[in-house]
């Protein structure tokens, strides 16, 4: 259905073979992500960054990430997988219960090894890391203004 374009002007997401409709970002959503995504493109080559993008994790679940690192550039005309990803991010400004519940151990049951939430009502950052089958087994809250470590350089960004 996905590659039919079936929902072509829907928001959805398949989550273990269910389909489910997604809220329209409203515009702080917007801001929070083009800020993640701008700060991540002055630090690591931009062809490696995308915004509001589909992820394959498995047969049965397709989700859309409000910004993904990739380790390397992936080719226009296919969607994401779980292996393409070095750095997964979900803006939280009103799906925090979804993006630390199902969207964190689905991401981490595929192997996503960094997923960060920007949580705005909290003012911080939740870090995930070390993946598993049931969640992620590591993670850090770094407060808005805080440096945050992008993976697999040496460089940091800040998220406000």
């Amino acid at each position: 259905m996905l590659e039919a374009d079936v929902f072509v002007d829907d928001r959805v997401e398949l989550v273990d073979g269910e389909i489910e409709r997604m809220q329209r970002p409203k515009n702080l959503h917007a801001a929070r992500q083009a800020q993640v995504v701008i700060r991540l493109s002055r630090v690591v080559d931009e062809r490696l960054v995308r915004a509001e993008t589909g992820v394959i994790l498995t047969d049965d679940t397709f989700l859309v990430a409000d910004a993904v690192l990739v380790h390397a550039p992936v080719p226009d005309e296919r969607w994401l997988a779980a292996a393409d990803v070095r750095l997964l991010v979900e803006v939280a400004e009103t799906t925090r219960e979804r993006d630390l519940g199902v969207k964190q151990r689905a991401y981490a049951a595929a192997g996503v090894p960094v997923y960060w939430v920007v949580d705005g009502a909290r003012g911080v950052v939740h870090v995930f890391d070390r993946p598993g089958a049931d969640g992620y087994l590591g993670l850090a809250l770094v407060r808005f203004g805080e440096p945050l470590a992008v993976p697999g350089t040496d460089a940091t960004i800040t998220l406000e």
